[in-house]
């Protein structure tokens, strides 16, 4: 446990308002408040360290300022995330409100950029 009430795991800074509920395979399970949140880092079949979180709540599935804080705590700030939804006959759900979230861990981004700045509106993104 670090002074400033966080705990540390693998890199990432875990604020202490988020229950630390078990090791999850090579991950590790949190829980904050109803949402509940798997996340670990493996390097993909790319080369590249990649960082997932999966994140749920029993009744309900995340709405978009859950997707925002865990985004925050988990992956943080300064790294692209990605919510994939690949071809229907790839997906996999094991709890039915679940949602997730992938990073690189260099915080590159693999998709081009899409924000554009509209004038009298600001930026999309």
């Amino acid at each position: 446990m670090k002074r400033d009430g966080t705990a540390t795991y693998w890199g990432l800074d875990v604020p202490a308002d988020w229950v630390f509920v078990k090791r999850w395979g090579d991950g590790y399970a949190f829980q904050r408040h109803g949402l509940r949140v798997l996340v670990d880092c493996e390097t993909k079949a790319d080369g590249h360290q990649w960082i997932h979180v999966s994140y749920s709540r029993a009744h309900w599935t995340p709405i978009h300022s859950d997707t925002v804080l865990v985004k925050e705590t988990f992956i943080g700030n300064d790294r692209y995330a990605y919510a994939v939804l690949p071809p229907k006959d790839r997906y996999v759900n094991l709890h039915p409100n679940c949602l997730h979230l992938w990073a690189r861990m260099d915080g590159q981004p693999v998709l081009p950029e899409f924000d554009v700045v509209i004038e009298g509106i600001g930026r999309t993104i």
